[in-house]
């Protein structure tokens, strides 16, 4: 690893970046190559503005027991008291592609995670396993371009 450091950190592997974001190598060279961020001196390496920008550009998964998509959907639903509307509403609150979020609202449904209330999707905080995957949806966060990708 190269020893320039920035503000005091050294650059990050795209293994390392990866780790962080909770998601693929793949990924995060993917979209270093389309944001035009990262350097490659033998292999990749990230500065923490480099990071910064992969961060808003895809977001932060936390990894958990539930596939990445449905942990999105179940984050954003639960910072919603109101809930969501549509798989639709979804799909743009969480930065998924229609089809990735209607898939992930299905699963949720029929595993219980969430219910519909008031014509609107909502997170079930009352399912057995929420305790165990609140502290995780915490760490979610979405795209902050809101862009489109398939999990």
């Amino acid at each position: 690893m190269a020893n320039s450091a920035y503000r005091g950190q050294m650059d990050a592997t795209p293994e390392q970046v990866a780790r962080r974001l909770g998601t693929s190598r793949r990924r995060v060279v993917s979209a270093a190559r389309r944001l035009g961020v990262g350097r490659f001196d033998g292999g990749w390496l990230f500065s923490l503005e480099d990071e910064q920008a992969l961060r808003a550009e895809l977001g932060v998964d936390a990894g958990g027991p539930l596939p990445r998509s449905q942990m999105r959907v179940l984050a954003e639903l639960s910072l919603r008291p109101r809930g969501l509307v549509s798989a639709r509403a979804v799909a743009e609150a969480c930065g998924l592609a229609p089809a990735t979020a209607s898939a992930a609202v299905k699963a949720l449904l029929a595993d219980g995670f969430i219910v519909v209330r008031d014509g609107a999707l909502h997170a079930d905080v009352l399912h057995p396993r929420w305790l165990e995957l609140r502290p995780l949806l915490r760490e979610v966060r979405p795209p902050d371009s809101r862009g489109i990708e398939a999990a």
